[in-house]
């Protein structure tokens, strides 16, 4: 079975074809427009196309098009439409700096439509191609409710003819390890005893199976980790969870900058939901809550006013459903696009807050995960963001120890570049419902899962 990491080589490859594809769409386009092309039309294109090769990379890898493992369509229309308009803008914008007007704005706009049907085409055919070739059978061993967290998202990987079992942890290493050599590929979930684990890994290993471990948040600990040596003994260096003088620097030089620019940009969109808003029910249009930011300290963040006045009075506080009968009408556009969140930019301006990092919590509601996961805390190490890694990576519904995951991964990875990304990435999820929507209203239990049970994949 098909590891579900696409490699270099597969990843460069499929970058090639993109970008022939993006030249062919211009070789077609000056061929739908021919008759109004003359020879300088054609010296301007040439200018400009190592450009357009250079902003294509860019673009197709921030939004991950060169890795595309799960065929989901709706996602990969999003995709490119996004990144080809980007490409497409910042073409206009390079031949305009470069002085080269004789590249018809018209062949800027047919090239790309054509590239857009272009590149679905064969990134939908190469992705369900890719599916149908994933057979095998997987082995996973974990919990009931982390296997059932993570089956549907397998059932996208795998295909039709393949299917995943789940084995309780709990049973015997001997059992489990008899099992195993009846699988293609084994997931280890975070709740496995490490004794038990590592046995499993390395009776994995040892007959070739492929492994996956869903990863403790402890684990997080030994990420972008220093390997050195005392004498003749490897230690490993593990830093705290926090920033550099220079990153906090740059970090907020660029706040500073972004913040003010964006505030000014969305200036009309803010005035008119401040009216919308007035209008429906006559209520405050802003709506102030106490907030931890770094370190803990504690910030008023500000937001659109999006939930009747006084919403908490009788539930005091409570995370918002997906069906929640106290957002208003305007509030469910604002929420659904994030518009909501613009006033925020003012807390980014004056320090409380930075564009990316950990979403801030309520004291509360910060106290209640702690009891829960004793990392939580260091997730304050950094400003708390409009934006962040755990928002672009999981759903507004995905639950606090995979968004702690994604935040303490973001910590210890941070850099210039991984905000750039996430801010590029965070217009998915404006434009991506699935990922805005409240938290999922409780249903009856569904059906269980047992270890013998074929799991169906569609």
């Amino acid at each position: 079975m098909p590891t579900m990491i696409p490699n270099r080589m597969t990843r460069g490859l499929t970058m090639l074809v993109d970008l022939l594809l993006i030249i062919s769409s211009y070789g077609l386009a000056f061929s739908i427009l021919r008759g109004q092309m003359t020879p300088k039309n054609y010296e301007a294109f040439g200018s400009v196309a190592p450009w357009i090769l250079l902003i294509s990379v860019l673009f197709l890898g921030i939004y991950e098009l060169d890795r595309l493992v799960q065929h989901d369509m709706w996602d990969l229309v999003r995709k490119l439409a996004i990144s080809l308009t980007f490409i497409m803008l910042l073409t206009m914008t390079v031949s305009f700096f470069f002085r080269e007007f004789a590249l018809p704005r018209s062949v800027l706009l047919l090239a790309h439509v054509l590239a857009f049907i272009l590149l679905l085409i064969w990134k939908g055919a190469y992705t369900k191609y890719s599916q149908l070739s994933r057979k095998g059978k997987v082995m996973f061993i974990g919990s009931e409710e982390e296997f059932a967290e993570m089956e549907h998202s397998l059932s996208t990987f795998l295909s039709k003819s393949s299917y995943v079992r789940w084995y309780d942890k709990r049973e015997s290493l001997a059992q489990l390890r008899t099992k195993l050599m009846e699988y293609d590929v084994v997931f280890l979930g975070s709740g496995l005893d490490e004794g038990k684990k590592d046995r499993l890994m390395f009776h994995a290993m040892k007959k070739k199976k492929l492994v996956y471990v869903v990863p403790k948040v402890n684990d997080m600990l030994l990420m972008n980790t220093s390997v050195t040596t005392m004498d003749d003994t490897m230690v490993m260096q593990v830093k705290p969870f926090t920033l550099t003088l220079t990153q906090l620097l740059i970090k907020r030089a660029v706040d500073i900058a972004a913040s003010s620019v964006m505030l000014i940009a969305t200036l009309p969109v803010m005035l008119l939901t401040a009216i919308a808003i007035k209008l429906e029910d006559g209520g405050p249009i802003f709506f102030k809550q106490e907030r931890l930011g770094k370190n803990h300290q504690p910030f008023n963040i500000l937001k659109f006013r999006s939930m009747v006045m006084d919403a908490e009075a009788k539930t005091g506080p409570t995370l918002a459903k997906s069906d929640d009968d106290r957002i208003t009408k305007t509030g469910k556009f604002i929420r659904k696009t994030r518009i909501d969140e613009l006033p925020q930019l003012i807390n980014v301006l004056i320090g409380d807050m930075s564009l990316v990092g950990p979403r801030p919590e309520r004291d509360f509601f910060a106290e209640k995960f702690q009891r829960e996961n004793k990392w939580f805390n260091y997730r304050h190490a950094v400003k708390p963001g409009i934006t962040g890694y755990a928002q672009v990576m999981g759903k507004y519904t995905t639950n606090v120890d995979k968004k702690l995951k994604f935040d303490l991964h973001y910590i210890r990875n941070y850099s210039f570049w991984l905000d750039c990304i996430i801010l590029m990435q965070t217009i998915l999820v404006v434009i991506n419902k699935a990922k805005s929507e409240g938290e999922a209203t409780p249903q009856k239990a569904g059906r269980v899962y047992r270890k013998s049970e074929k799991v169906s994949v569609k």
